[in-house]
């Protein structure tokens, strides 16, 4: 079994990859709205309007700093798994992933007349996020079922 400061840098390179993806879709939306370029979509596309460009930059400056925060704390080793917390985590990154697919396939399908849904990049950034919850959440998991079975009081 691999130790816990091996499996926190594993997962720290998937939630840089993630990170690095989420970095484009934040500065691309901020480069189309002070020096918008033609090859990127324009800078309504990155968002669905559902709140103010300046409330979700800032949202996405502390996305990006709590994110940057565990990636390097996971390759440093300080960061310890937590089996409640992670099964917190996990079961907030199932909702948030289902919620974030079903929002991305409904609107290419049958509710692509409704703009929140049919936001397409916005959408599938959120999957990019979900995918982070849920990596952050195995990692504090530590391989513990999701359920505990009774009894089980490890991370109690």
């Amino acid at each position: 079994m691999r130790s816990e400061t091996s499996r926190g840098r594993s997962h720290a390179v998937w939630l840089l990859i993630l990170l690095v993806a989420f970095l484009f879709r934040v500065g691309a939306q901020l480069w189309q709205a002070l020096w918008p370029m033609d090859w990127l979509p324009p800078f309504e596309a990155w968002q669905s309007g559902t709140i103010s460009y300046r409330a979700l930059l800032i949202s996405q400056i502390l996305i990006i700093v709590l994110l940057l925060w565990l990636i390097a704390s996971l390759f440093r080793g300080t960061m310890k798994s937590n089996v409640r917390l992670g099964r917190i985590i996990t079961w907030i990154g199932i909702i948030y992933f289902t919620g974030a697919v079903v929002r991305f396939v409904a609107g290419l399908t049958f509710a692509r007349d409704v703009p929140f849904l049919s936001a397409h990049l916005p959408g599938f950034f959120h999957i990019v996020l979900a995918t982070a919850v849920l990596i952050a959440g195995d990692f504090f998991r530590a391989r513990a079922t999701l359920i505990p079975p009774r009894g089980d009081k490890r991370g109690a």
